[in-house]
């Protein structure tokens, strides 16, 4: 399989890719700090800038996006999926329209759920996409904070299925099946021997330092990320 990444951060979904042996062809990151995060750990994949401009990139198998949520946060002013920074799904959306991927996954805060997701669904819906969702938190990933997360998973309805299949969530794979549990596990027992100076880190009056705390804080896990494309895979497996 192939995967292409919207709104790529610093690479939470081309690292979980990674580790399930899916290459990523391409990505669309507008800032410049977190394109030379992606650049310097994938340097074979072709980056776009702005997602706006970006029209009819190369297929893959499987595109993957967690749009902008600062309007649908509950941190946020609460304008939905129509304010000005979450009404990029349209743009998603319109890639996802013009590649038309077996597999999208996309991630975003559980407000979605009230504030936008029924459009995210009818939109997938008009251009004959079925979808599953679930909300994971990494803490369910052996980390030691909660961050709980919506992950929704479409797949194209040419996929035909039998009565059996039909029975069959994409979600079905056990988390403890992926390794990326001991890992987090492994990880948040590291962050917590640590002095929280060395955790925190203080100012130094390098803005890089402020772009770094911030990428990291705004990336997807890559172990959940990992996960999600197992489930994928396994999918997929029994279509064969």
């Amino acid at each position: 399989m192939t995967h292409g990444s919207l709104f790529s951060g610093i690479g939470g979904f081309e690292l979980g890719a990674r580790m399930a042996g899916i290459e990523t062809v391409w990505s669309c990151e507008i800032e410049r700090f977190q394109r030379n995060v992606l650049k310097k750990n994938f340097p074979n994949t072709k980056q776009y800038e702005d997602i706006r401009k970006l029209h009819n990139p190369e297929y893959v198998d499987i595109i993957s996006g967690g749009f902008p949520c600062q309007d649908i946060s509950i941190a946020g002013k609460g304008c939905g999926i129509t304010g000005e920074r979450s009404g990029l799904w349209c743009e998603m959306f319109r890639i996802i329209r013009e590649i038309r991927p077996k597999y999208i996954i996309i991630e975003n805060s559980p407000m979605l759920l009230v504030r936008g997701f029924e459009r995210v669904l009818c939109d997938l819906y008009k251009i004959g996409y079925n979808a599953e969702w679930q909300c994971l938190q990494a803490k369910n990933f052996g980390f030691c904070h909660k961050r709980e997360r919506l992950f929704c998973v479409a797949y194209s309805n040419s996929l035909r299925w039998n009565e059996k299949k039909n029975e069959t969530s994409i979600f079905s794979k056990k988390i403890s099946e992926t390794s990326g549990w001991e890992l987090g596990r492994a990880i948040s027992r590291e962050i917590r021997n640590k002095n929280n100076s060395e955790v925190l880190r203080n100012d130094d009056g390098l803005p890089d330092v402020v772009d770094r705390i911030k990428s990291c804080g705004n990336a997807v896990i890559p172990q959940i990320a990992y996960y999600i494309f197992e489930c994928i895979k396994e999918f997929d497996k029994q279509l064969k």
